[in-house]
């Protein structure tokens, strides 16, 4: 047995009728097909390819309903016909919608994606070969299409032109087509799997799986990789109990090799895809990621991680195996920057709490944290020379008090960066101010002459007030710039309501000049832009046009800029909005709409209208990415953010990270997201378990060790998700594993309860137990519900825990003084001393001298060769080979003495080279199935060894207690 191995035990699910693991598939059957490898291509979506129609809804913005739409693969636009003239010399039943290639091609497939009711209960399909595309052929009839509507025309000829022809409807609105696709061959397969966001390829293996074992290793190609793969293993080492050491050089088929290498497939001339993009190979002969960049490999892991079973994001150790399926990704992001923003301003998370955070959004490859650390409420970061600034200032009800020294600052900044994401900080300026302008003296210092609001610093560039207060920020960006390595710091900018609107410009100008005289880009809050510096490098920070009721101020020349937009949509990415009953802001946002929306296609809210037809923007070209917040006035600490934040999250990081074409298919979604349910669960993160997604079961048992009295009392034995079930329609049965009776147990969980913002938590199985000796015992939990038994193994160890372990070649003497050492598949080329009160458990290792123990707590060789005698004194318990305790035969290639031990003596199936000698030892003694090369002899022993029914051989005599052994 290697150290480790008790944690390798097989975790089964079991069903009543059917097998399945414990990581239960979801009911949908998985595909894992490859659309960018396949030969099959859309050729509608080809440069140079024309959607055009007889009609049109002109509706203004008209560009909402334009055929385009239908061929940009968004599936929540679309051209509309214009029904409005029905009855005044329009027909729909003679309508058409049609797409002219880019060149004549041969076509397979044609798909139609419909708005039900508007479409015909009859119309054909037709092809052009001719140029101009004047001469039509019916290649289908079609009466009443679905929804979801495909026709298998394969055409080798090459075409020109696909049109759908309109013949009867029962609409009264006319037609929408939200997609139109040409596909070259079989339109590919939609793309599920367990990995989100959704990768831009994923090719499925063949072969065995491949296993993280005790013996795994991070392999990086470069030491500079170090710091990384010590993050990374820090990932895995606590569900795993594996040491996953960082190491150089050669992998072995059970490493994860991270190298920094060119990776074939990334799009050329893409600085995103450079920076952050990687490849993934999962086999049976180990883990191999590549990538240009650190960022890329540390991504790629984060795939692995989801490969694994759901009960490695666990805290804590549990039993294996923990395998991956065979299968090889290559992927990058789309957009640059795939944010989350945390609202401590009004909601209070702590140093530990944002960490949190930060590990949660890393799982999903988000990498900037904007932290909004000002608002009316309370400012939450240490301003030296501005003591009133304490954090104490909160306002509203429950409101948290707490403070960020610069310290912490920059311990979370530290962090994050670890982890690749970039903390962009946010001090809240000129209005959602109450807190700061209160504590620096309030409207009588900082407030504009006349001014009524409390909210707000002083504007007018007139008055004195404003450079009383422009000094502060000074201070304050100054400050923050100097411990903040992002190359961003955020003003806010906001819903300055009321305020005369070229004094709010003049003031973000203001603002503009200290951030880019501190280094940094600034970025506002629309409509913040309009205060910038024509030219600028200022981000415009987009979420809605929301003006308190008053004019829009919303227009194209916000977009025509050529300036960066971070896109926020407060229709669909808000997470404070309320779902599924919870509290929150309304309307609700559900899991549809926060995933049915696009960066380049957004609702503008407060106009009812769609942003990119009614004003140009914010143009493809100028988005550089997504982020979604998570506003504090109705969060308290960290459970309610996480319940708020996840499952939604998951969907939006996907919209920036994933290709438009992949984030569509709202099904596939939830597929994906039934896999990452358990993920969240075992990281003990509180998220919605809501009824839209059918949730996956995973389970774990977990490694224990028995006290001193080999008892186990009170401990957890198993851990598994509900699913989408109750917990309390679940039962659990225990079975120790020593042959005593099973016995019932009670389940610790909580259920979902959405008006409280509680998810539904891991099921607990927990139990006391004496064990008859100390040895290694495999018990299960068996969870039932109706027909259905998930059988979870745990393990409860007698082995004792490491405090140092050695693997590898150790030159020289070795002395255990305290503690116990482990020697893992290593070599000691001297001889080895174990002192009274120590340890030694070696697996797997050679010691190449002597073994001298005296007084030792435990000696267990398990799988292991000493080439000296071994002469055991006093002391505790040991073993020589022991199959109970899963401890391989040892070889002994001198003599072997044990004398005076007060617990457990074993020497089982192993070779011992020299006389073997048993004195005075006062527990239990096993002598069996070994080969001696010389005389056994016991005396003094109380009890007098046994041979457990396996005699042994020796070419001495056997005397004393041991003669009939």
């Amino acid at each position: 047995m290697t150290i480790g191995a008790l944690l390798a035990t097989s975790l089964s699910g079991v069903l009543a009728n059917s097998a399945a693991n414990a990581d239960t598939a979801p009911a949908v059957p998985v595909s894992l097909t490859d659309p960018a490898a396949s030969d099959s291509v859309n050729l509608a979506l080809l440069p140079g390819a024309v959607a055009s129609a007889k009609s049109q809804r002109m509706t203004a913005p008209a560009a909402t309903y334009a055929p385009a739409n239908a061929t940009d693969v968004f599936v929540h636009n679309g051209w509309t016909s214009n029904y409005a003239s029905v009855g005044n010399g329009y027909d729909p039943t003679q309508d058409w919608f049609q797409v002219k290639l880019a060149q004549p091609a041969p076509v397979h497939e044609v798909f139609t994606l419909w708005t039900s009711p508007a479409k015909p209960t009859e119309y054909d399909l037709q092809v052009a070969t001719d140029a101009d595309c004047q001469t039509w052929s019916t290649v289908a009839h079609v009466v009443n299409p679905s929804d979801k509507d495909s026709q298998v025309i394969d055409r080798t000829d090459p075409i020109s032109c696909v049109r759908m022809q309109a013949l009867a409807t029962n609409s009264t609105v006319g037609y929408t087509i939200n997609e139109f696709e040409l596909w070259s061959g079989p339109k590919p397969a939609t793309v599920t799997g367990q990995i989100i966001p959704v990768p831009v390829r994923q090719t499925p293996g063949t072969g065995q799986p491949w296993q993280l074992t005790a013996r795994s290793r991070i392999v990086v190609s470069d030491s500079g990789l170090a710091a990384t793969g010590e993050v990374l293993a820090g990932y895995l080492r606590p569900a795993t109990g594996y040491e996953l050491p960082v190491v150089t050089g050669s992998a072995t088929a059970a490493d994860i090799a991270l190298s920094l290498a060119p990776v074939p497939g990334l799009p050329q001339g893409n600085e995103v895809a450079a920076a952050e993009g990687y490849s993934l190979t999962v086999s049976s002969a180990g883990v191999k990621i590549l990538a240009p960049k650190a960022h890329g490999l540390f991504d790629g892991f984060q795939t692995l991680r989801q490969l694994l079973p759901a009960a490695s994001y666990s805290p804590s150790a549990g039993v294996g195996p923990w395998t991956a399926q065979p299968i090889t990704v290559v992927d990058y992001p789309r957009y640059e920057h795939r944010g989350l923003q945390l609202d401590p301003a009004r909601n209070f998370l702590t140093v530990a709490e944002i960490k949190s955070m930060i590990d949660q959004l890393a799982a999903l490859k988000g990498d900037r944290l904007h932290l909004h650390l000002s608002d009316s409420q309370s400012w939450r970061l240490e301003i030296k020379g501005y003591p009133a600034l304490d954090g104490t200032g909160c306002n509203g009800a429950n409101c948290l008090a707490g403070f960020y020294t610069q310290e912490d600052f920059k311990g979370l900044v530290a962090y994050a960066a670890d982890r690749f994401i970039e903390i962009v900080p946010e001090l809240e300026g000129p209005a959602h101010a109450t807190a700061a302008v209160t504590a620096l003296g309030g409207r009588a210092v900082m407030g504009c002459q006349g001014q009524t609001q409390t909210d707000r610093f002083c504007t007018n560039p007139n008055d004195p007030a404003s450079a009383r207060a422009l000094a502060f920020w000074k201070d304050a960006i100054a400050q923050l710039a100097a411990i903040s390595p992002a190359s961003i710091i955020h003003i806010g900018g906001d819903e300055a309501i009321g305020m005369p609107h070229e004094d709010y410009k003049w003031w973000i100008g203001q603002m503009e000049k200290i951030v880019n005289d501190n280094g940094k880009r600034m970025m506002g809050w629309n409509p913040a832009l309009e205060g910038y510096a024509p030219g600028s490098t200022s981000i415009n920070h987009y979420w809605s046009d929301y003006t308190g009721g008053g004019p829009a101020l919303i227009k194209p020349e916000w977009f025509n800029q050529g300036r960066d937009v971070i896109t926020t949509p407060e229709w669909n990415a808000y997470l404070d909005f309320a779902y599924d009953g919870s509290p929150g802001r309304t309307p609700a946002t559900e899991l549809l709409k926060s995933y049915s929306w696009d960066p380049e296609w957004v609702y503008e809210k407060y106009r009812s209208v769609w942003a990119q037809p009614a004003y140009g923007g914010p143009k493809a070209e100028d988005i550089i990415g997504i982020e979604a917040p998570i506003w504090g006035e109705q969060m308290r600490g960290l459970a309610t953010n996480e319940y708020m934040v996840f499952p939604r999250l998951a969907g939006i990081l996907e919209k920036a990270w994933s290709p438009k074409v992949l984030t569509q298919d709202y099904d596939a979604y939830r597929q994906r997201l039934s896999a990452a349910g358990p993920r969240w669960a075992f990281a003990n993160v509180n998220f919605g378990t809501i009824s839209q997604v059918t949730w996956n079961t995973a389970a774990m048992g977990t490694f224990t060790r028995l006290g001193a009295d080999k008892t186990l009392s009170n401990v957890t034995l198993a851990r598994m998700t509900a699913g989408s079930v109750p917990p309390g329609q679940f039962t659990a049965v225990i079975d120790w594993g020593d042959g005593s009776a099973a016995e019932p147990a009670g389940i610790a969980a909580r259920d979902y309860v959405a008006g409280q913002r509680q998810g539904r938590s891991l099921m607990a199985v927990s139990g006391s137990h004496t064990y008859p000796t100390d040895e290694v015992y495999h018990g299960t939990v068996t969870y039932s519900r109706q027909d259905q038994t998930w059988v979870v193994p745990f393990t409860a160890s007698g082995v004792p825990a490491c405090t140092k372990t050695i693997t590898g070649s150790h030159s020289g003497p070795l002395t255990v003084s305290s503690g116990v050492t482990c020697l893992d598949d290593a070599t000691v080329t001297g001889p080895v001393t174990v002192r009274t009160g120590a340890g030694l458990y070696a697996s797997g290792s050679e010691v190449r001298g002597p073994l001298t123990t005296s007084g030792a707590v435990d000696v267990l060789l398990c799988g292991t060769t000493v080439s000296g005698p071994a002469t055991l004194t006093g002391g505790a318990r040991v073993w020589v080979g022991d199959h109970k305790g899963d401890c391989a035969a040892a070889t002994i290639k001198g003599p072997l003495t044990v004398t005076g031990t007060t617990r457990q003596v074993t020497i089982d199936g192993s070779t011992v080279g020299g006389p073997l000698v048993l004195q005075n030892n006062t527990a239990a003694t096993i002598v069996s199935g070994n080969h001696i090369g010389g005389p056994l002899s016991c005396s003094g022993n109380s009890p007098a060894p046994t041979d457990a029914g396996q005699p042994n051989t020796a070419s001495g005599p056997k005397s004393g207690q041991c003669a009939g052994l």
